[in-house]
C-alpha cells in the first residue's frame, strides 16, 4: 500500500513539471488569440487593429449587417455603382438613334448625292467575256471557253474603197461578177483594207447567241458592239406549265442581269452608260446590246478623210 501510495505521487510531479515546460517555451504571439466567448461563456470584446482599410467583423451580427457597416465596403459600392452607371450612360449615347456625328451625317449625305447622280462606266463590262474594243482574236477565245461555237463568220471592204477597186479591175478588163469580186477583195488585201465586220457564235444547248460587230481596219478593227439573244426566256405557250416555266425564265434572266451589271441608270429604258456617246449597255427580256457610238463615229471620221484624200488625187490633166 505504502508502494503505491509513493508512485502516485512521482507520476504527478512530472505532469506538472511537463505542463511548466510547455508554458515557458510559449511567446507572446502564441498566447495572442481571439476567442468571443470565455470558458464560462462571458462575451469577450475583441479590440480593433488600426490598420488601413481593414474589414470590420462582429461575429454577434449577420454577413448583411456586417457589409452594411463596413466603409470599405460603401466605398466599393459606391465607385462600383459611379462606374456602372457611366459606362450605362456612355453606352445609351452611343446607340442613340439622333446622336449622329458630323462626319457620319455628311458621308451618308454624300453618298445619297452620289447615288442619285451615279453612272455606270460599260466600257468595262462584258458580254460572255466580249467586251468593248476587243480584237476579233481576243473575243473568240473568249466565247470559244463558255462553249459557243462559231456559225457566221463575215468580211467586208469599206464602200468608197470597194468603188474605187471595182473601177481599176474594169480598167484592167475585168468583166462577170465573180472575177469582179475576186479582183476587189485582192486589191483590198493587198493595201489592208479587208477585215472581217460580223461574226455569229451560238451555244446550241442554251439557246444562246452572240454577235460581235467589228469596225474597219482604219480604227484597227475593233469591236463596237456586242449583242447577246436567249431563247430560253422567250417561250411561247398559254398553259400553265408554259406560263410557270417562262415566268420563272424571266425572273432568273433579271436576276442575273441586276447581279452582274447592277441597278441600271435609267430604269424606264433600262440602260447602263455614261451618256453623250459613251459606251452603254442595254437590256430588254431575253435580249442584251453593248455598244459604243463613240469608236463608231472615229472610224467613220478617218474614212471619210482617206476619201478626201483620194478626191485631192491628181487624177485630171487638162
Amino acid at each position: 500500500m505504502f508502494i503505491r501510495m509513493f508512485l502516485f505521487l512521482i507520476l504527478l510531479s512530472s505532469s506538472s513539471f511537463a505542463e511548466e515546460g510547455a508554458l515557458m517555451a510559449m511567446d507572446e504571439e502564441d498566447l495572442n488569440f481571439q476567442m468571443s466567448e470565455d470558458a464560462f461563456g462571458n462575451k469577450v470584446e475583441i479590440e480593433e487593429d488600426d490598420k488601413p482599410h481593414q474589414v470590420k467583423l462582429d461575429t454577434s451580427r449577420s454577413l448583411s449587417q456586417n457589409l452594411k457597416e463596413n466603409p470599405t465596403i460603401d466605398e466599393i459600392k459606391s465607385e462600383a455603382k459611379s462606374t456602372v452607371g457611366a459606362a450605362q450612360s456612355w453606352v445609351k449615347n452611343l446607340f442613340k438613334s439622333n446622336r449622329q456625328s458630323d462626319t457620319i451625317q455628311k458621308l451618308l449625305e454624300e453618298n445619297k448625292k452620289k447615288a442619285k447622280t451615279r453612272r455606270s462606266n460599260a466600257s468595262v463590262f462584258d458580254i460572255a467575256g466580249v467586251m468593248l474594243q476587243m480584237s476579233y482574236t481576243q473575243a473568240e477565245e473568249q466565247l470559244l471557253k463558255r462553249g459557243y461555237k462559231k456559225t457566221t463568220q463575215k468580211m467586208d471592204v469599206p464602200n468608197f474603197i470597194r468603188w474605187r477597186n471595182e473601177e481599176k479591175c474594169r480598167n484592167q478588163g475585168v468583166v462577170g461578177y465573180e472575177k469582179l469580186e475576186n479582183c476587189i477583195i485582192l486589191l483590198a488585201k493587198k493595201e489592208n483594207y479587208y477585215f472581217i465586220s460580223q461574226a455569229t457564235f451560238n451555244k446550241f444547248n442554251t439557246k444562246e447567241t452572240v454577235e460581235i460587230f467589228l469596225s474597219s481596219t482604219f480604227t484597227n478593227n475593233k469591236i463596237y458592239k456586242v449583242t447577246y439573244k436567249t431563247e430560253a426566256a422567250n417561250m411561247t405557250g398559254n398553259s400553265s406549265k408554259a406560263v410557270y416555266l417562262r415566268n420563272l425564265k424571266v425572273f432568273d434572266f433579271w436576276k442575273k442581269i441586276n447581279q452582274k451589271y447592277g441597278v441600271p441608270d435609267n430604269k424606264e429604258d433600262v440602260v447602263w452608260g455614261l451618256g453623250s456617246g459613251k459606251p452603254y449597255l442595254k437590256a430588254v427580256t431575253g435580249f442584251l446590246k453593248l455598244e459604243d457610238p463613240n469608236l463608231q463615229q472615229i472610224d467613220a471620221d478617218r474614212m471619210a478623210r482617206e476619201d478626201q484624200r483620194f478626191i485631192h488625187s491628181d487624177i485630171y490633166t487638162f
